[in-house]
């Protein structure tokens, strides 16, 4: 190993990393339609589509913990 062997990317290879790819988008466009919400519309609502978005990217954390 290089002397700056920590600067290399690290691949991720992962079986299911299209799948984490599409779940951070989805997190993404949720988090950006529940605050657009909360800035237009009723508040509640927009807590409930931002936690919506927030169960997508625990999901995406799981799989990226457990290295699938």
């Amino acid at each position: 190993m290089s002397k700056y062997h920590h600067l290399q990317p690290i691949e991720d290879g992962g079986r299911l990393r299209s799948l984490r790819q599409w779940l951070n988008i989805i997190f993404m466009i949720g988090a950006i339609v529940g605050m657009v919400w909360y800035m237009v519309a009723d508040h509640d609502t927009a807590v409930y589509i931002m936690i919506a978005a927030v169960v997508f990217k625990f999901i995406e954390l799981t799989l990226r913990i457990a290295k699938l």
